[in-house]
């Protein structure tokens, strides 16, 4: 801890060196001053933790100094020494912040037990600090992780009013006005590289705010948004001018082709869900022709869109094991393709849909295979009720999957938990460790052990402390830290919530036995 001395008498600041040295070796000091002047510059220069100030000195005294050095805004705990022992003094020295003033000639152990009171003072400010660092940096991420699973619910589920209700209440914004852009980047490359150029360009000229979605095959997901209070915004030919833009300085920079599919602007959440698929449609249709870099959907992708979109609704309720959503959106389905197509087209169409289907199936590792074909169909009652069976047999396929992948992806993350609960183990690193998302890995955690992640994660380190102070000697802070936290206080307060007892009384209690 550096300290700095500021007394007009040599003979004072050699003493009080003389005191630090020899008996408080946990402090430096680092400056002396002779006068307030003094004192405001080496405040600037070497921002110390405790200045020992006197108060009578030449050119600007010691009251002044600190006010000089609090209008700077430096931090600093400050301690009198001076031979006035005036009231008016001590008044103003208050008013600064001044919590010690001591009186010359200073007694030897008035000063040491000044100065360590002082320091715990800056020791303790410094954990709070450091403890909220932490918590903004938890808050940051976890706000970084809700938008990046607001994200993708809102991409590949199908929401519904109240889902949406409740996730208004978890944004830490607002939403009047959005729209999606897709980037499709080349095949091969440095991927991180690109998100991290992409995110340097978007930070510097993005019109409005921006969430970054997860890169998956090369297509990189972006919502541009305002909230109500916002001005006006020119979305499609601003949006659409911030596109070119970026596909021109990505050529330039790495000499290759990105493509980016412009979505509509819309005013509500549940809307947003159309124009990532625009977005999508339009960014695969101008990276397949090669005719263009940017653009919105023409008429003939924006088909191929809808079917798409209506191919991932009926896979994620069949993967979500609701098949009643799963058979609405099949008789929705056939009764599109009945109504615009002849009976043959939309037999061919159908089982395009289940071919595509049964692709998604085999990437989660689920072997399907088409009993029958739906050529034999002679109607389109007879097609629907034919595709509705083929439902029922995928779903009865993925809940056996389900199962088995959920019970051994979260076998695997209580396993991480129980190696690492020493360190500071996070929802995110875990769920990335078991393979999971985690919105997905927070669900099925619950469901599958009964408690939160959170909840089991103190649980673990609880009962390793309780173990600890069994059958160690090591002191209450050791075993804290052992445990993975880095506060003893709150690991007493954690411990007597889990058990009853403060550690101390814990290891008292079996020891009388």
């Amino acid at each position: 801890m550096n300290v700095v001395i500021v007394d007009d008498e040599a003979l004072e600041r050699k003493a009080l060196c003389k005191m630090i040295r020899d008996h408080l070796p946990e402090m430096e000091v680092v400056a002396e001053g002779a006068n307030g002047r003094e004192a405001v510059e080496i405040a600037k220069r070497y921002r110390p933790d405790i200045m020992l100030i006197d108060i009578k000195m030449p050119a600007l005294d010691g009251l002044q100094a600190i006010e000089a050095i609090r209008r700077d805004g430096l931090d600093i705990e400050f301690i009198i020494v001076s031979a006035f022992d005036l009231f008016d003094y001590a008044k103003q020295a208050m008013r600064f912040g001044v919590k010690e003033y001591l009186l010359k000639p200073s007694r030897k152990e008035e000063v040491i037990s000044a100065l360590e009171r002082v320091s715990q003072a800056v020791a303790a400010k410094r954990r709070h600090e450091e403890s909220n660092r932490q918590l903004q940096e938890q808050l940051r991420r976890l706000q970084t992780l809700v938008e990046s699973e607001w994200l993708s619910v809102l991409m590949t589920e199908d929401v519904s009013a109240d889902e949406w209700e409740r996730w208004k209440e978890l944004l830490p914004f607002s939403l009047a006005t959005g729209m999606f852009i897709v980037l499709q980047f080349p095949d091969k490359g440095k991927v991180d590289e690109w998100k991290s150029w992409l995110d340097k360009q978007l930070d510097e000229r993005a019109p409005v705010r921006y969430i970054m979605g997860r890169m998956g095959n090369g297509r990189l997901p972006i919502l541009f948004f305002q909230s109500p209070d916002d001005g006006e915004l020119a979305w499609k030919p601003t949006i659409q001018t911030l596109a070119f833009d970026l596909t021109r300085q990505f050529s330039a920079r790495y000499g290759a082709a990105l493509y980016i599919g412009l979505g509509s602007p819309v005013s509500r959440l549940d809307q947003l869900r159309s124009s990532y698929y625009e977005a999508l449609s339009a960014v695969r249709y101008y990276a397949e022709r090669q005719k263009a870099q940017v653009g919105f959907p023409p008429a003939e992708a924006m088909y191929a869109s809808r079917a798409a979109e209506r191919d991932q609704q009926l896979f994620e309720s069949l993967r979500l094991g609701d098949i009643e959503q799963a058979r609405l959106v099949c008789r929705t389905y056939i009764k599109e393709l009945t109504s615009s197509y002849s009976l043959p087209s939309a037999v061919r169409k159908a089982e395009e849909a289940l071919i595509w289907i049964g692709r998604r199936l085999s990437e989660l590792g689920i072997r399907y295979e088409r009993i029958a074909s739906f050529t034999s169909c002679r109607s389109a009652a007879e097609l629907q009720q034919a595709v509705l069976d083929e439902l029922d047999r995928i779903a009865t396929d993925l809940e056996v999957w389900r199962h088995q992948h959920a019970h051994s992806k979260l076998g695997k993350a209580k396993e991480y938990i129980d190696r690492h609960y020493a360190e500071p183990l996070t929802l995110e690193e875990v769920a990335e460790h078991a393979g999971m998302s985690p919105y997905y890995f927070s669900k099925l955690f619950k469901e599958q052990f009964g408690v939160t992640f959170i909840d089991y994660v103190t649980n673990v380190r609880i009962e390793r402390a309780k173990e600890a102070l069994v059958r160690t000697d090591f002191s209450l802070k050791e075993i804290c830290f052992s445990v993975g936290y880095n506060d003893p206080n709150y690991f007493s307060r954690v411990f007597k919530k889990q058990t009853g007892w403060s550690p101390s009384e814990y290891r008292k209690k079996l020891q009388r036995r």
